[in-house]
């Protein structure tokens, strides 16, 4: 009985407000009301008036939502009085949990037109549960909560609240929807590189990440790389809702489906080797061609190869000569600027540079290097491995450093199971221990990345074991922190941690112990060379069924697989430290 008492007060009231208007109501009207497809949110298309047409006509159970409809159409005609009133008739006829719910937002939508920003945010806070109610109401809740936080001057609120509305805009092709990616990124582009740096350590998601690194490119870079960035950011993230903010001549560029295959089979008969044998890396590229020179003779393969030394020289120049001369496969160059200018300039013959390069997708071009990025990605993916799911990382405030954290969150994020993530930098070793007592504010840390040195790292784990010991918590280290060569002062107390690392650098072997007296031993990144260049010439005749029939090689680098850019994937060992 109060339920019909308060809808027959509401009828009453609503037919005056309406003036029985329901006897001129159009042939749209008709339709949208007999289709019953109008709900407190839908776009408001039409006239206050054309709404109020409608009501007298609709069902019990559809008054609610048309009173909404009808405050809010009266809001986009800035008459607020009126749209005050047919809220409190709203609130009159609810007695649902739901329906209050709509109420709050509709009345934060009035508030927020008349610049009532606090009052609106309040209003919005009132609102119960977002679970119940439709993807319609969630976008609009989203769009007065972001757009109220932006106003109020709370930047980074509203920046995830906007990207929480992209989970409400089902049509991605849609006007709103880029609209969102242009509000999401004007509010990263007015932060500094610092602060985006920042938003990025407390990522939560591989949407965040694409948003950040779109905006780290784009406040860090001359406009003319800018084409070059959103390429390779293309690449990493292919899926992300802001590639509708990229130019689309970029987008023609892109190629997201690579013929990496063309051209690539078993029967190469000659390859060429661009390598600096001459100068300050004469040693790496010397290590390099005794790799690939060992490989040759254990495996018999029977290719004929030939070195050329790019020392002092102009790559581009040194390779077209190795294709005139007969080669039918490239390896190398090294260098990060003679890969750009070879791979930029075009290739005419299927080619394994020895460094990474984002910036453009190319046909037949691969890339094998020993990455940072790949560093802080393995070791992710380790520690998810076991069973661990709030990690600490203890990153050096450097270049590499960056690119470590940004591997590591990628890989951390692909899996929507993953749990937190707590990132703390260091300048200097003074900074370590505010960077342990921040990062344990946590007590469930259960996992901890140390980059930096044997020594650090020896020092790092044992100070955080006496301030925050713990039975449960492991540690885990990477290559930055093996030397080959750790005294057994320091080894002492890495004792438990977990070290990954290339096999080929954490097991003694035959082959090692062959090549003492050619190489230096003690030089890991002599040993680093030596591995790429004997791993680089057994990729060559294998590396069509890694691309067709995805079949992983087994490496002195580690298991070896190739993505879809191009990239030969470097999968570490792992050993515990005893």
């Amino acid at each position: 009985m109060k339920l019909n008492l308060k809808l027959s007060v509401f009828v009453l009231v609503a037919s005056i407000l309406t003036g029985c208007a329901s006897t001129g109501m159009s042939d749209s009207a008709k339709e949208a009301l007999e289709s019953g497809t109008l709900t407190a949110f839908s776009p408001i298309t039409h006239s206050s008036d054309w709404y109020k047409s409608i009501i007298d006509n609709a069902s019990e159970k559809e008054h609610f939502d048309y009173s909404i409809l009808i405050a809010r159409s009266y809001i986009k005609e800035k008459n607020f009085e009126k749209a005050k009133i047919w809220l409190d008739h709203a609130k009159k006829i609810s007695f649902t949990q739901l329906q209050e719910s709509k109420i709050h937002i509709a009345t934060a939508s009035l508030l927020y037109e008349q610049s009532q920003f606090a009052n609106a945010l309040n209003e919005l806070q009132k609102v119960n549960s977002l679970l119940s109610l439709s993807n319609r109401e969630c976008a609009n809740y989203y769009v007065i909560l972001a757009n109220t936080q932006k106003r109020l001057g709370k930047t980074e609120d509203a920046y995830h609240s906007y990207i929480s509305l992209n989970h409400y805009l089902t049509d991605t092709s849609s006007n709103a929807f880029k609209k969102n990616q242009e509000a999401i990124i004007s509010i990263l582009l007015t932060q500094s590189v610092n602060k985006l740096h920042e938003l990025k350590n407390n990522a939560t998601s591989q949407e965040e990440l694409g948003y950040l690194d779109f905006a780290i490119n784009h406040v860090s870079a001359d406009p003319s790389q800018y084409a070059a960035l959103d390429a390779a950011w293309l690449n990493n993230y292919p899926d992300h809702p802001a590639r509708t903010l990229i130019d689309s001549d970029t987008l023609k560029s892109f190629k997201p489906n690579r013929n990496i295959v063309a051209n690539v089979s078993g029967n190469i008969n000659q390859i060429a080797v661009l390598m600096p044998l001459s100068g300050k890396l004469a040693n790496y590229g010397d290590a390099f061609r005794h790799g690939i020179m060992m490989a040759q003779r254990e495996q018999g393969l029977s290719s004929n190869i030939k070195f050329y030394d790019v020392n002092g020289l102009d790559a581009r120049s040194v390779y077209d000569q190795a294709v005139n001369e007969g080669a039918q496969f490239i390896i190398g160059p090294l260098t990060k600027d003679d890969v750009s200018k070879i791979i930029t300039t075009g290739i005419s013959v299927p080619t394994l540079a020895i460094n990474s390069f984002d910036h453009v997708s190319t046909d037949n071009a691969f890339f094998f290097a020993v990455t940072p990025e790949n560093e802080g990605a393995q070791a992710a993916q380790k520690i998810y491995y076991d069973g661990k799911r709030v990690p600490l990382l203890i990153i050096p405030d450097t270049d590499k450093g960056n690119r470590i954290i940004t591997g590591f969150q990628q890989k951390w994020f692909e899996n929507n199971e993953y749990g937190k993530l707590t990132i703390k930098r260091y300048k200097n070793k003074s900074e370590v221990t505010k960077a342990i007592e921040e990062g344990m504010e946590d007590q469930s840390v259960d996992a901890v990345y140390i980059c930096g040195t044997a020594l650090e790292a020896s020092l790092i784990k044992t100070q955080m074991q006496v301030t925050y010991p713990s039975d449960y918590r492991d540690f885990y280290i990477t290559n930055n922190s093996n030397p080959g060569n750790l005294k057994a002062s320091v080894t002492k107390n890495m004792k438990g941690m977990f070290l990954g690392d290339m096999p080929w650098l954490l097991e003694d072997s035959e082959l090692k112990n062959s090549i003492k007296e050619s190489l230096d031993v003690s030089n890991m990144n002599t040993l680093i060379f030596f591995a790429l260049g004997y791993d680089s010439i057994t990729i060559v005749p294998n590396m069509k069924s890694m691309i067709d029939n995805d079949i992983p090689l087994n490496g002195l680098t580690g298991r070896l697989t190739v993505n879809k850019q191009g990239k030969v994937v470097i999968e570490n060992s792992w050993v515990e430290i005893n």
